[in-house]
């Protein structure tokens, strides 16, 4: 096989990107620069500007960066070996292919017996002996153009009566070796009888990117005759069209939807992608039953740089959120990782959509956890309580937790990551020392597994400021559940303090006209600089339509973190007064670990 990567260096060195692009878009010269209107993204203004000299292209609307390689793959859609062929024509390099056994291309027939066998489940579901399967899909709540849309089925039970798929692909003249490789039949051991895979279930076609039929996911209908041999749900068999690793349901839909701004959205099963697709949420993919692999994992990353993975938020979720965390380690780069978001306990994407609606749904997508404060919250998880109460258990806490970040292959990913984890176990170390006294005088237990931990600075601190007075202005009914809380806050900005008296003060009278009362105190201009983009990016809980629940949470999680800063800042005062007075060794290393948490 040709190794394509060595010819990406002269198409850097002979193509100029100006000339591609150019092809496309209308491009004007600026000095030694290109300006024109971004392919990627919708304007009326040129934000778009190309460089020859330095051999990239930049938006400064929607951030879109590259070479020429990566223009053409992402812009045009190909694969790398699609685009280098194809620059390579135009610079006028000729490939050297490397002689090799042609790989033998599948036969034909088997896409046309998938493809009527993808019909005859869809057929069979609107017969009277599909009653049941579209039961089953009318209570998921699957509207008819969905269904249609993702073109579901039904296998019905031969034993039932009204024929079956073997028959039938037989009587259509299609050969008998064949259809056994389609993967939609099974032949006994002795190479007898052949009978269908898919008995008495919903089917879920699986396509490739082109819209081809590729295989089959089948869900078993109701329990009653459920053998206990039997699986929920069962898949295609491995075929020289499908290995379930390297193929993700609805791909060839979603990859339509995914840009700079809308990341792909990968949950467990196939349900979950079509309720989350006829929610809105139209990226929403799924692995076929198995840990996800690092061939899908190419396919996320190929569409975009950080996907979100959604998983329940109960211990199997957090385990399968675990798994998937190790496979990505040893692949993450700068433009490659990943963002990870949990339901509550005992929610899946589906029934969350129902229960609360998109809109709580898109917060929980902005929420969504960086790969390291994942990686970090799953391991404090599954420490027992024990773990950390010794040296011996610390060692080994710190031991797992750089044995997984040592997976890291990019060497600048790995050391950034150790030196994030570093920080983490120093203010670790830091908090049980401070906060674990407190314990035993039966003060709250502060829960260590839950707090993010960015590093501390004045500037975080007036955002997290920032968020937690607006949400209490979005949300005033929660006013009274967090008073003291909220009464114990020193802010830094003495319009916000003046603004918090006041809801103090206003919090027994009718707070659903609270903000209007704040408009008729004159702190028009203040809520003005509140409720601002930076809000949004930060907080969507603390704006107008979020989910009370959800912002009752994310505030006291952002008050717990304030809180803490604050002692942490007061120490490191104390502990600068005390190295003054007494220059010790003891001294000198409390305030360089107190540093280490809070840099001035």
């Amino acid at each position: 096989m040709t190794d394509l990567s060595l010819y990406t260096q002269q198409i850097r060195e002979r193509v100029n990107v100006s000339e591609v692009i150019g092809r496309d878009v209308k491009l004007a010269r600026k000095g030694h620069e290109f300006h024109g209107l971004c392919p990627f993204h919708s304007e009326k203004s040129p934000s778009f500007t190309v460089n020859d000299h330095k051999g990239f292209y930049h938006c400064f609307g929607c951030g879109a960066h590259g070479d020429v390689i990566q223009y053409v793959m992402q812009r045009h859609n190909l694969d790398f070996k699609a685009t280098i062929h194809q620059l390579a024509e135009t610079a006028g390099i000729t490939i050297q292919e490397v002689e090799r056994q042609p790989e033998k291309a599948p036969p034909p027939d088997l896409y046309k017996i998938l493809e009527f066998s993808c019909q005859w489940f869809e057929t069979s579901l609107q017969q009277s002996r599909g009653e049941g399967a579209r039961e089953y899909l009318a209570q998921r709540g699957f509207s008819q153009s969905t269904q249609t849309q993702f073109r579901l089925g039904f296998a019905p039970d031969p034993k039932q009566g009204g024929g079956s798929l073997s028959q039938t692909l037989t009587q259509k003249g299609f050969d008998k070796a064949l259809i056994l490789k389609a993967g939609v039949l099974i032949q006994t051991d002795d190479g007898g009888r052949i009978y269908d895979r898919f008995r008495g279930r919903v089917m879920f076609p699986i396509f490739d990117v082109k819209g081809r039929v590729l295989a089959f996911g089948g869900r078993i209908i109701g329990s009653k005759d459920q053998t206990a041999d039997q699986a929920k749900y069962i898949n295609s068999s491995e075929t020289p069209l499908f290995h379930k690793g390297h193929v993700l349901y609805n791909y060839h839909q979603a990859f339509k939807h995914i840009n700079k701004d809308i990341p792909p959205i990968l949950v467990e099963g196939y349900c979950d992608v079509i309720s989350l697709y006829q929610g809105g949420f139209t990226t929403a993919l799924a692995p076929l039953g198995t840990a996800l692999t690092e061939q899908q994992l190419n396919l996320l990353w190929r569409r975009h740089p950080s996907p979100i993975l959604c998983f329940d938020g109960d211990q199997a979720g957090v385990r399968a959120s675990f798994r998937a965390i190790e496979r990505a380690l040893p692949l993450l780069t700068a433009d490659k990782s990943l963002k990870i978001c949990y339901l509550p306990a005992g929610e899946d994407p589906d029934s969350f959509l129902k229960a609360r609606g998109p809109s709580a749904f898109k917060g929980m997508l902005d929420q969504s956890l960086s790969l390291i404060d994942s990686m970090w919250t799953n391991i404090m998880k599954i420490q027992p309580a024990e773990a950390l109460s010794t040296p011996e258990g610390k060692a080994k806490f710190k031991r797992q937790v750089f044995d997984l970040v040592k997976t890291i292959q990019d060497p600048d990913m790995r050391k950034f990551y150790e030196l994030d984890v570093t920080e983490r176990l120093n203010r670790l170390w830091y908090q049980e020392k401070r906060f674990l006294p407190s314990l035993k005088k039966g003060k709250p237990q502060v829960n260590l597994g839950s707090l993010p931990l960015p590093r501390i600075s004045d500037k975080k601190n007036t955002l997290a400021h920032k968020i937690l007075l607006a949400t209490l202005i979005t949300h005033p009914t929660l006013l009274k559940e967090v008073f003291e809380k909220f009464a114990g806050l020193e802010f830094q900005k003495e319009s916000w303090q003046n603004m918090r008296q006041c809801m103090l003060d206003y919090s027994q009278e009718n707070l659903q006209t609270l903000k209007d009362k704040l408009h008729e105190l004159g702190f028009a201009s203040e809520l003005d600089a509140l409720f601002d983009k930076e809000l949004f990016l930060h907080a969507p809980f603390a704006m107008h339509g979020s989910d009370p629940d959800l912002a009752l949470e994310r505030w006291q999680d952002i008050w717990q973190q304030t809180t803490w800063k604050q002692a942490v800042k007061n120490d490191l005062k104390q502990a600068q007064e005390d190295t003054k007075k007494s220059f010790d060794d003891q001294s000198w290393q409390k305030m360089k670990t107190l540093k280490n948490i809070f840099p001035i």
